[in-house]
Parts: C-alpha cells; structure tokens; sequence
C-alpha cells in the first residue's frame, strides 16, 4: 500500500479542520530544529550561511531570478516545499507534514487569524512599529540585465523586529537583497549579516485581494497562461507583501518562517487547478526562463526564451532535476495530497 502524505490545513478558523496544538507545536519545533543544525552550502558560495534554514534561503536567492515571473514559479516552488518537508521529518523528527495556510478565510482581517497571535502555537506577530522604518519604499532588484529595476513596497503597519512567539529569537544571516540602495561588494547578500526576525504587515494587500473570489478564479483559469498570471496578479505578490519585510524581500522571503504555509497554499491551488484536468494540466507550462524575459546581467546577451519541462532546475546542494519532476505530486518521488 502506497502511503500519500495529506498535508493539511493550518490555524483555520473555529470550527473548520485544524492541526492541534501538540501537531502546532512539532512543526515549529522541527523549524527551530533547523536553525539549529549547520549549513551544508558551500561557504564560499555563501560566507554567511549558518544553518540548515541558510541553506534554503541561499538557493532562493540564487534563483531569483529565474524562478519567478517565469515557467520554473510553480515547479520550483513544488520541489522547495518537499526539500523542507523532507528536511523537517528526516532531520529533526518531525511527524507530520508541511501544512498550509487558507489565507482566504482571513483576507479582510488576516491578523484575527491564530498564524499571528503571538502565542507559542503561532508564527508570532507583526514587527515593533519603526517610525522612520515602516515604508513605502522602491527597492531595486538586482542580478538583470536592466539597472536599477524597482519594485515598489507600501508602507506597512510595522517595521521592526517581531517580540513573541516561537521566532522571537531565531537569527537571520543573510539578506537582505533587495534594498533601496544595493551594495555592489554583497549584491546578494550572501556575507554575514547576523539581525532578527522582522515583519511589517500590510492589510492592503489582503483585504480585497487574498479572498475567495479571487482564490476561485484562479483554479478556474482556462489555461496555464491564464493560470500562472492570475497566482502572479492576485496572489503570490500580495501574500509576501502582506507579511513585509524579510517576508517581502524577492530573493530572500524564506527568512520568515511563514514563506512555507504561504507557498503551500499557492501550491495548493495549482494542484486544485491540474486536478480538474490530470492529464492536460499535469506537465503544462508557461512562461520565460527568466523574471519578465529579462536578461540575467551575466548572460546579457542571451534572448528571451520559453521555459520547458525537459529544463534543469537548480534547487541547491547539486540537486538539479528536470522541470518535470516538480509537477506531479505523487510521481517522482514526490507522493502527496492536499485536504
């Protein structure tokens, strides 16, 4: 008998299907686990990579890139996502699976939602509020072959570094990337950079926005293009927003623990999406090899080009399996299911 993990739904509202606290509380825990464990990426690749969770946020910066506004978004992020569950039950003995997070049954009040209440069960709460540190701001993104491509951040209710919950103390090393002003000798942020945990939460990039409408548009599309435009328009941007901050930051948003009930969600969705049509949407793709077709600033003469599945990905430690490999949830080694 095959055994399928069925990851299920985190912190729903009262009377929906929830993890308890004791499932809460190990899957925390087995986070914490990893920003206790060393890094295995290559320090002169990354100099400032200390732990297991520096090992994720490195590759994701070095993907950037690539692996948004592109084909590689959904694939990518699919195979992410069972890196770290994998690492969270094979390395720190954790029992259950990578959960998600509805953000739809909180989009007009995201912060009623137990994921932001503070308490030890939770992912802690917004950031101190910083006067002179909550936005708006237009960071540059860096790496393409465009100079100084901004990317607009609103001004947020925080800024600061978070006070309760289990990440109170968990210390970030790298990042952040992109800034208002990029710092030609760590243009990635991969030197030592050793601060909290910050959040600046935007409720207007949830209200309105993350809700249901939108979420049944979206595993409504028509097509692939329909559908990779729509999680990028309607979704994907607006839940790192919401979060700000560390969790804002392009390159780097798997600072904040969050990114992965976030991308889980997102994921989700796709997997809503191919499940109405298995054997038309299971492999489809869309989309450049790099963010909007731009050209990287190390190749600034490659053209723009489609992503296929038949591509390698570049998912960290050597691992660099075709495209294809990320889009069925139980092929390839990858054997899951959502509730």
């Amino acid at each position: 008998m095959i055994n399928v993990r069925q990851r299920t739904l985190l912190f729903a509202g009262r009377g929906e299907d929830d993890l308890d606290d004791e499932a809460r509380l190990d899957y925390l825990r087995a986070v914490n686990c990893l920003a206790s464990k060393p890094a295995l990426t290559d320090k002169a690749l990354a100099p400032g990579a200390v732990n297991r969770l520096d090992d994720f946020t490195y590759i994701h910066i070095n993907q950037t890139n690539i692996i948004h506004q592109s084909g590689y978004l959904l694939p990518w992020h699919r195979l992410f996502l069972w890196q770290m569950e994998e690492a969270l039950r094979n390395e720190c003995g954790y029992k259950g699976y990578l959960p998600y997070w509805d953000n739809a049954r909180f989009s007009e009040d995201p912060t009623a939602s137990k994921v932001w209440d503070g308490s030890d069960t939770s992912f802690g709460s917004n950031g101190i509020y910083l006067e002179n540190d909550h936005g708006p701001y237009n960071v540059i993104l860096p790496g393409l072959v465009i100079r100084n491509f901004t990317l607009p951040k609103p001004a947020g209710t925080g800024g600061g570094c978070i006070t309760d919950g289990p990440f109170r103390d968990l210390q970030l090393n790298l990042g952040p990337v992109a800034k208002e002003v990029i710092d030609p000798a760590n243009k990635f942020g991969y030197e030592p950079n050793p601060r909290c945990l910050s959040r600046n939460f935007d409720p207007g990039s949830s209200v309105g926005v993350l809700n249901w409408s939108n979420a049944t548009a979206i595993v409504a599309s028509p097509t692939i293009s329909a559908l990779r435009n729509n999680i990028e328009k309607l979704w994907h941007k607006n839940s790192h927003t919401f979060i700000g901050k560390e969790g804002a930051d392009p390159f780097c948003p798997t600072n904040d623990p969050a990114f992965y009930i976030l991308h889980a969600q997102i994921d989700r969705l796709w997997a809503i999406w191919q499940g109405q049509d298995l054997e038309q949407r299971t492999y489809a793709i869309d989309g450049n090899r790099t963010f909007f077709g731009i050209p990287l600033d190390y190749a600034p003469d490659v053209p723009p080009s489609l992503a296929t599945i038949e591509d390698q990905m570049d998912m960290g430690l050597g691992f660099k399996p075709k495209t294809k490999k990320g889009m069925p949830m139980t092929r390839n080694g990858m054997c899951y299911i959502y509730e």
